[in-house]
């Protein structure tokens, strides 16, 4: 597999798992948020592990940015907020249709 596929795999998987967790995590806070009492464990869990998971993204993320060159990481960089972006816009008509 050349370097540029990876590229794609990689962005394309972390599109997907940031598009998933923003919309079963959001979704999870706004049903748990709705309880008859406020805040609940079950809020409070699922806060927790959305930043955890989150953070961790992240983590990962930078690590793979830093193992490129400058102009090629500026290029990546650009690459992961347009893709940050497009899962925002994902989840937010997902919530809308349902």
């Amino acid at each position: 597999m050349t370097k540029n596929k990876i590229n794609i795999w990689f962005l394309s998987a972390y599109t997907l798992a940031l598009t998933s967790l923003l919309y079963f995590g959001l979704n999870s806070l706004v049903i748990n948020a709705i309880g008859d009492t406020f805040p609940n464990i079950k809020f409070l869990t699922v806060l927790v592990l959305m930043i955890v998971i989150a953070w961790s993204m992240g983590l990962g993320v930078r690590h793979y940015l830093n193992s490129f060159t400058k102009d090629l990481r500026n290029k990546f960089k650009n690459s992961f907020l347009a893709t940050t972006l497009m899962s925002w816009i994902i989840v937010l008509v997902l919530f809308t249709v349902t």
